[in-house]
């Protein structure tokens, strides 16, 4: 039997460094909340089975939104942190996903991201024993800031050779129970994490990385709200529809 692809949306966060006054995974981008586009996105692959969106307990956004709810599973199992939310919302599957489904963690404020996109990673990586992520290589020059000077004032202490550094994306796919059971062992070791791939590399395994693309940037600052804007207004009227 095929493994079958699973989209997971993390969105449980509050986003406030875009200094707004709900989390920004609502915020209007070019005339739509920004997680719609990201889940008519997916929703729009043939290849995704269900899309688990995972909100807060008490979030009061998600129930107004205009989406297709027929491929969409809403877990209100929100943690402290992105990955408590992945972690929480890999165990809600426990029975919807069998253990060599692969997951495609993504999220919510990446709502560049276009079923292509999601499509290229699904053919590059379903033949792969472990998975593998969006990815872009560095092509700035990368500085080490000073130790004590990053927040305020930060000067330079050394600059970084960039030969071989990626700049991770999500969507990040994985087999369901390797996902499930990395994270939660680099849970009990207590290291944090920021993407799934962190844990599959903590478990000893390595992740292909496959060529992203510049709009799938993550919203997180006012600005990066605007540039998200101008884009996704100029899009073809077939880029990535809400639906």
């Amino acid at each position: 039997m095929k493994a079958r692809c699973f989209a997971l949306i993390p969105a449980a966060g509050i986003g406030s460094r875009t200094g707004t006054a709900i989390p920004k995974q609502y915020l209007p981008v070019a005339g739509y909340p920004m997680i719609v586009r990201t889940l008519a996105a997916f929703a729009a692959v043939e290849a995704i089975e269900r899309v688990v969106v995972v909100i807060a307990e008490r979030d009061g956004w998600f129930d107004d939104l205009a989406i297709d709810s027929s491929r969409v599973d809403v877990f209100r199992v929100g943690g402290a942190s992105r990955d408590a939310t992945v972690a929480n919302g890999l165990r809600a599957m426990r029975g919807m996903a069998d253990d060599d489904d692969w997951i495609l963690v993504h999220d919510a404020a990446r709502c560049g991201i276009t079923p292509a996109l999601i499509a290229a990673l699904i053919e590059r990586v379903e033949g792969d024993d472990v998975g593998g992520l969006l990815a872009l290589p560095l092509d700035d020059t990368v500085k080490r800031a000073a130790l004590g000077t990053v927040d305020l004032h930060p000067s330079v202490a050394e600059t970084i050779d960039r030969h071989g550094l990626w700049r991770a994306q999500t969507p990040q796919m994985f087999r369901y129970g390797l996902l499930r059971d990395a994270i939660a062992d680099a849970h009990v070791r207590g290291i944090a994490m920021t993407d799934e791939s962190s844990a599959i590399e903590i478990a000893g395994l390595r992740a292909l990385l496959v060529p992203g693309s510049s709009r799938n940037f993550k919203v997180t600052t006012a600005d990066d709200l605007a540039m998200m804007d101008r884009l996704l207004r100029t899009d073809a009227p077939s880029e990535n529809p809400p639906r």
